[in-house]
């Protein structure tokens, strides 16, 4: 038997023993539709087969006389009428059903008969919670016989639900295929129980609701493998097959009409509830429902849970609410909604029994809506936006309502990152007028269009909502929010720093929001401008303002903005909290809740058609700026060194920026990629996320200096120095007027200054010197600042003494390993071949532990010149050939090969000759088994074409 081979192995052993003069008892329990009844009778005709004497029953179809004293001389008749010294095999089922007087000559015949040659097979079915089921006075007596029996030896055997390698043969069985991952899912449903597996497969084969293809047994539409009674599916599985409907349907008829009331109600409610709800919803108490509760559970129709009761089975539970009149399940969901409502803080779980119910233009139902998405958005924005688009929906477009319902369904979708969703939302409202509905429609888009990128829109709609006069002071407060927000995004900062500053300059007009918003936005033109002390203090500042005005994207957006300064100066640990508040602050427990959360009406929209995301898969979890948040941890992760979880945080970040639309942060997080794709040697990878296709939006302020830095890196190591200075463009030359570039990192200036030296370009070598020194000057309390300016100065005039305080004052590990090569290449030129090769071993370990094996190679170079050689390599145990045998130096030059690059530029990359190169081009031809480039790249390909790289690196190469 498919599923039982354990109970079956038992039998097995009982019969063989019996054969051989021994026997036994077995007695089997278990839920109803767990199997028992088919084991009795495929153990009765495999008994047959093997020559047993078969005595057979079912106390449903054997009266308590013919089992009493006449069953022992009708037994002693079968086995006078069988061969002499056959053994025998008495089967018999329901015993649950069975009154006293019959167990009690069962018990005796035993008794009498003994084991001797004899199998006994005795079952009954049984709860959840192992009492008989039903738990009648006969129920309880064969409890009483089980008992007697096992302490004299009697084996008790549980049928339990069949496991998932079970359920998968099963299917198999019937449906003449092997499962797809969603039909087993949807098969989870039946909880393992036999009978209701068998009946769901059958029904779906009959009513054409599988595809066989290919020897593949597939539901015709797409349906996930995770468990679908969770809510997660993106879309409904299939309704109940009518043999599953037809077989609930009877067992509910065995019911009291109590039992069934409770049972029905109960499934408007989800597949679990409590006995609470379903006394209101009746219009009785919990101890009114007791008998029925009883009823159920012995029935196994419910479990108890806690401090709940759910459906035994989510088949059984789905049967159920789909057998019920539309009519009246739509009204019980209404009910449960208004009667969840008006408890208080219960909304989340009144929201989707409000949705099921409500009906359009239906203005009472609407209401009711109206007030869940209000109490429910604060904690979960995803279901408040999801309820708000239906409020929408069912909107009649006369509705004086429906353009504030439009309104919060836009700005509820935002909260929940789903910002093209609210976009679209806003969009598609027809005849946008100059009304005051109109315009706080307008401030609601903008506040979309900043994190996804675009600033400039975002602008204009905040001025859009801006002209309008009667607009109520919170939304006038709303759109300066925005106005401000998205000039401070923009390149222009004059007319950001005029808007800031008259928002200040009228105190208490514009609201305590806005004043934070204008006081951030001076802080970042302020600390773009050089003045860092001023520009600190006002961030910190606007955080506090924030926090008393209890603006939730104020909290993110100043922390953000707070955080940046803090990278830029690797003021880290308090960065990283700082970043740590700003997610916290977008990504609110309401977020997580939008998921794990699970209120009835989650499970009737999980059962029916769910809106919003639980319809399209969208999965919640993240506000606006969560992007922001993870770009700016990867930056400051880099900043510290730790290039692998650098480029996981920023991998991360875009993760986000693809599931929210917050574009706005894809440029950072990039940058970082491209940063530790350098640094690692891959300049492809590098050069994918510094030019690649995805056209992040332009950034402002330091953070676009940074992302302008890390493309001239990448543009540097590919076509020189003149071409990474032509990349900069006016960003370089306006460095005096605007130093940003040189604040977004300590190693921005020495990297610029040795860049133009390369190139040729020593005035702007001395332009930049300068700057950096004016900065540091102006920022006294800033050392990176400092150190950057005299690491600089070094290098422009060669001077070790002015070097070395930049190796051992420098905080950043790059950039301190960085001028430790730079102090070695002065050194080398001074003739001090000691010191030189001390300080560039001191280089090669700083760029060895964070990570920037490029940067590693270019130094093994200059030091093997010197005539000294560092081993770089590990000893692994490698086969001999294949891919596994290759050597990281090897993989890298075939990755470098069949991408096109001769053998002269690998080596100019990887800091190798061009006969190392030749020399490996041949140990991996020799490796795999090919003679080409083209079989190379042909096998790459082949075993690449999913994955990439996705890590880098940064840093201009020295000349030498």
């Amino acid at each position: 038997m498919r599923g039982r081979e354990p109970e079956w192995h038992i039998l097995g052993r009982l019969l063989s023993a019996a054969e051989h003069g021994g026997g036994g008892t077995l007695l089997i329990e278990g839920e109803p539709g767990t199997g028992k009844t088919l084991l009795l009778a495929e153990a009765a005709a495999h008994a047959s087969r093997r020559g047993f004497t078969l005595a057979t029953g079912s106390v449903e179809r054997m009266s308590p006389e013919r089992l009493g004293t006449r069953a022992l001389e009708y037994l002693r008749v079968r086995l006078a009428r069988g061969a002499p010294g056959r053994p025998v095999l008495v089967s018999l089922d329901d015993l649950q059903r069975a009154d006293s007087a019959t167990l009690a000559t069962l018990r005796a015949l035993h008794r009498d008969l003994g084991c001797r040659r004899l199998v006994w097979l005795l079952s009954r079915s049984v709860t959840t919670a192992g009492r008989p089921c039903p738990a009648t006075r006969a129920g309880v007596c064969s409890e009483h016989l089980f008992q007697a029996l096992e302490s004299h030896g009697a084996t008790r055997l549980a049928l339990r639900p069949l496991p998932e390698e079970a359920v998968a043969a099963v299917a198999a069985d019937v449906l003449g295929a092997v499962p797809d991952p969603g039909l087993l899912s949807f098969a989870a449903g039946a909880g393992g129980n036999p009978f209701l597996l068998v009946e769901l497969l059958r029904g779906l084969r009959e009513e054409g609701a599988v595809e066989v293809r290919g020897g593949r047994a597939r539901l015709p539409r797409p349906y996930p493998a995770a468990a679908w009674h969770g809510g997660e599916s993106p879309c409904p599985p299939p309704e109940p097959p009518e043999r599953v409907r037809a077989a609930v349907r009877s067992r509910l008829r065995g019911l009291s009409r109590e039992g069934r009331q409770l049972v029905e109600v109960a499934a408007v409610l989800g597949s679990r509830f409590s006995p609470e709800d379903v006394g209101d919803l009746v219009g009785t108490g919990p101890a009114a429902l007791l008998p029925a509760v009883e009823e159920v559970l012995d029935a196994g129709l419910l479990l108890a849970a806690g401090d709940t009761l759910e459906f035994r089975h989510e088949l059984v539970w789905r049967a159920v609410l789909r057998d019920l009149p539309a009519a009246m399940r739509n009204a019980l969901h209404h009910q449960a909604g208004r009667l969840l409502l008006g408890r208080g803080g219960a909304a989340a779980r009144a929201a989707g029994h409000l949705v099921e119910g409500a009906r359009p233009g239906d203005t009472r139902a609407l209401a009711d809506l109206d007030r869940a998405v209000t109490e429910v958005r604060a904690t979960a924005p995803g279901a408040a936006a999801d309820l708000a688009v239906q409020a929408v929906e069912l909107s009649d477009s006369a509705d004086p309502r429906r353009p504030a319902r439009v309104v919060t369904a836009v700005e509820a979708a935002t909260e929940a990152g789903r910002l093209a969703d609210a976009e679209r939302l806003a969009r598609s409202t027809p005849a946008r007028t100059t009304s005051p509905a109109a315009a706080e429609l307008h401030c609601a888009l903008s506040g979309v269009l900043l994190p996804a990128g675009r600033p400039a829109e975002a602008v204009a709609e905040a001025e859009a909502a801006l002209r309008e006069r009667a607009l109520p002071a919170p939304w006038r407060e709303r759109a300066t929010l925005g106005l401000l927000y998205g000039l401070s995004a923009l390149p222009d900062r004059e007319r950001a720093e005029r808007e800031a500053v008259r928002v200040l300059a009228d105190a208490g007009r514009h609201g305590e929001a806005a004043e934070a918003a204008a006081t951030a936005v001076l802080g970042t033109i302020w600390w773009e401008s050089g003045r860092l002390a001023e520009g600190l203090r006002a961030a910190r500042e606007a955080v506090g303002r924030a926090d008393d005005a209890g603006d939730p994207e104020g909290r993110a957006c100043t922390r953000l903005a707070l955080a940046a300064m803090l990278t830029d100066v690797r003021l880290l640990d308090e960065a990283r909290a700082v970043i740590g508040e700003a997610a916290e602050e977008d990504e609110s427990p309401g977020h997580d809740a939008c998921a794990a959360a699970e209120p009835p009406g989650h499970d009737a929209w999980a059962a029916g058609e769910a809106p919003g995301h639980w319809a399209t898969g969208e999965v919640p979890g993240h506000g606006p700026w969560a992007a922001g948040a993870a770009a700016l941890s990867a930056r400051a992760e880099l900043a510290a060194g730790h290039a692998e979880d650098a480029a996981a945080r920023a991998s991360r970040a875009l993760d986000l920026v693809q599931a929210t639309g917050a574009r706005l942060s894809g440029a950072v997080a990039a940058a970082v990629l491209a940063t530790v794709a350098l640094r690692r040697g891959d300049l492809r990878a590098a050069e994918r996320h510094a030019d690649g296709d995805d056209g992040w939006p332009l950034q402002a302020g330091t953070a676009a200096c940074w992302c302008a830095m890390a493309a001239a890196q990448v543009v540097e190591a590919r076509d020189g120095p003149a071409a990474a200075l032509e990349r900069l463009g006016p960003l370089y030359a306006g460095v005096r007027e605007r130093p940003g570039l040189l604040v977004a990192d300590p190693a921005a200036a020495p990297w610029l200054v040795r860049v133009a030296l390369a190139a040729g370009d020593r005035p702007g070598a001395r332009l930049t010197v300068a700057s950096a020194e004016r900065l540091a000057e102006g920022a006294p309390g800033f050392p990176t600042v400092r150190t950057a300016a005299t690491h600089a100065r070094g290098l422009l005039e060669g001077d070790a003494e002015a070097l070395e305080p930049a190796v051992k004052e420098g905080v950043d590990p790059w950039a301190r390993a960085s001028a430790a090569e730079d102090l070695g290449v002065t050194l080398e030129a001074a003739g001090d071949r000691r010191a030189c090769v001390r300080s560039l071993d001191q280089a090669l370990a700083g760029y060895q532990e964070c990570g920037a094996a490029r940067d590693a190679a270019r130094l093994r170079r200059r030091l093997r010149r010197l005539g000294v050689r560092h081993r770089h390599w590990a000893t692994t145990e490698r086969p001999v050939t294949g891919w596994a045998s290759l050597t990281d130096t090897e993989r890298t030059v075939s990755l470098l090969v069949t991408q096109g690059w001769t053998n002269r530029r690998v080596a100019e990359q990887m800091f190798i000759s061009v006969h190392t190169v030749a020399f490996h081009l041949r140990q991996i031809f020799r490796k795999l088994g090919i003679g080409s480039r083209v079989e190379l790249t042909r096998l790459m390909l082949e075993r690449h074409h999913h994955q990439e790289a996705t890590d880098g690196t940064n840093g201009a190469d020295r000349p030498e």
